[in-house]
């Protein structure tokens, strides 16, 4: 049904009719464009998640008051009047459990600017308090010079341990960080180490902050009663993860006071549930491009059967001369047929177009890696050979009916 010498006529008439064919291109564009643009900015946005979730270990989990991801607004009652997790509790938990690997107390200060000597950066740098079990539990290796020490933690000194970024930023001339004094935030502090760089992880930059000792960090930049920690625990083993989240969260509800058979009052998360939470995050923006890409498509569906019908008028007499030299119904149906197919192609490849490249826009501006839809790029074109079949099917049927002596008599 559908031929070379049909296509032909499809992109004449599309020519012929600029104006009208590109409003409803537009409609078809805009439905497509959405659910390629959202689906490829979700796909980089999830290589990224899963890739910085598998660098976070399997042996590790994170005890926080906030959930990482949540939808819905019913339980953040629950959450604000949730008590912070505090310098002390993290503390107790780490002398009274005997399975960890290591913990550590966490928190992180933005924006910092870091200064040396006649360079100062733009606030565009985290500063994170933290211990000596930071780098086990994240991961880090010390390019240089050493990591913070217990010691420097029990005197809050001001030490600070750099990301590759910022010495990249502030030491642009060869020189050795080590022994240096920085100025972060406008406080001093001495360089003990740099980390070895790490690359990029949940869209950004892995090597953009400074570590200093988390008491440090509590003396000097935030109100310790407003302020919740995070905790990060390693278990030994991937065969202990379950035992050694047990006993971490027994210490947590014994430390905090949590009643018997009362929910705990803080999350745990480790990679499973990072990952179900981001797939239900991601859910919704699924949603939301269907229902963006439904209603337009609603639209330019019924602007391709109304052009058509338009266009089946305005051609009256040369269907009455088609069929007068031999023209089938079939013929006649395939050519109008393949007229509203050939529309709705057009209008998806310029959406997929537009939403590949607008979504990997997105992507690299929070620093994701590229990522072409390719399942979707197929349903998309799919479901415009679906819209053009189904609106264009009746004013094909009504050109293929036509009497052609009514038609010729047409004026």
């Amino acid at each position: 049904m559908i031929s070379t010498e049909n296509i032909r006529q499809a992109f004449e008439s599309l020519r012929n009719n600029k104006l009208r064919s590109s409003l409803t291109l537009l409609g078809i564009i805009v439905g497509v464009f959405s659910i390629i643009g959202v689906m490829t900015a979700l796909g980089a946005l999830t290589n990224s998640v899963d890739s910085a979730i598998s660098q976070l270990g399997g042996d590790t989990f994170t005890v926080k008051i906030w959930p990482s991801l949540q939808m819905g607004a019913s339980d953040w009652r629950k959450y604000l009047r949730r008590k912070p997790i505090t310098y002390e509790q993290i503390r107790f938990v780490r002398q009274n459990t005997t399975l960890p690997l290591s913990v550590s107390a966490e928190n992180t200060y933005i924006p910092l600017t870091a200064a040396y000597g006649n360079e100062t950066s733009d606030p565009e740098f985290s500063l994170v308090g933290s211990d000596d079990n930071y780098a086990e539990n994240h991961s880090y290796d010390i390019a240089k010079g050493r990591m913070i020490t217990a010691s420097d933690v029990q005197y809050a000194r001001d030490v600070t341990v750099l990301g590759q970024d910022i010495v990249d930023r502030i030491f642009q001339h060869g020189e050795d960080p080590i022994n240096k004094t920085v100025r972060l935030n406008n406080h001093n502090y001495l360089v003990v180490g740099v980390f070895a760089r790490k690359g990029g992880g949940m869209g950004r930059s892995q090597d953009g902050f400074a570590l200093i000792p988390i008491t440090n960090m509590l003396k000097y930049f935030v109100q310790q009663e407003y302020t919740s920690l995070q905790m990060t625990v390693r278990a030994r083993s991937k065969k202990l993860f379950d035992a050694t989240q047990d006993e971490i969260i027994g210490a947590m509800r014994s430390v905090r006071g949590d009643k018997p058979g009362a929910d705990n009052d803080f999350e745990v998360e480790d990679n499973t549930s990072l990952t179900t939470q981001f797939d239900s995050f991601s859910k919704y923006l699924t949603y939301a491009g269907f229902g963006i890409s439904a209603i337009a498509l609603l639209a330019a569906s019924i602007g391709i059967m109304n052009i058509m019908l338009v266009s089946v008028t305005e051609r009256t007499k040369e269907i009455g001369i088609r069929k007068a030299m031999g023209a089938t119904k079939a013929a006649i149906a395939g050519q109008f047929l393949t007229e509203a197919i050939v529309l709705c192609w057009v209008g998806g490849l310029i959406g997929i177009a537009i939403g590949i490249g607008i979504g990997n826009i997105l992507a690299v501006m929070i620093h994701a890696s590229v990522y072409v839809p390719t399942e979707w790029i197929g349903i998309g074109l799919g479901v415009c050979s679906l819209v053009g079949i189904v609106f264009g099917l009746y004013p094909a049927l009504k050109a293929a009916n036509m009497s052609p002596i009514d038609a010729l008599r047409f004026e």
